[in-house]
Formats: C-alpha cells, structure tokens, sequence
C-alpha cells in the first residue's frame, strides 16, 4: 500500500517506538504540510510493518499450539 522504504533489519520494538515519535510530532502540527505527509507516509509503513510482525507470530503460535491445546516445544535456534 505504501512503498515508504524502511530500514532493513527493523525491530518490532523500534518501529513501535518511532510511531510514537511521529504521533507526537504530528499532534503538535509542528512542521510544514510536507513535513506531516511525509511524517504520515512513514507512519503508515510502520503500521503496516507492525501489523505483518503481529500476524506472523500469531501464525507461528498457531502452529505451536495443536488443535487439543498442548503446546510443542520451541525450535532451538
């Protein structure tokens, strides 16, 4: 949906924590409107991000978990 680039190796943990830099700075309305729409563009992709990270542990969970609700071991990595 967006073609932001964001940095390669991105954490789950640290695209949270700039969302919430970019929802502070956007609350404020300091800036030009290109500043905010790009401010927005990123914020957007991070979500995006997030949402994707989210979904692939809650895939992986599902995985780990059978249907009875016993649990498998974690791989070792």
């Amino acid at each position: 949906m967006t073609d932001y680039p964001l940095p390669s190796g991105l954490s789950y943990e640290d695209a949270i924590k700039r969302l919430e830099e970019i929802v502070t700075v956007l609350e404020r309305g300091e800036g030009t409107l290109d500043q905010s729409m790009n401010l927005f563009r990123e914020g957007v992709a991070l979500s995006s991000f997030c949402a994707e990270q989210l979904n692939a542990m809650k895939e992986e969970m599902r995985i780990l978990v059978d249907q009875t609700g016993r649990t498998e071991p974690f791989p070792e990595e």
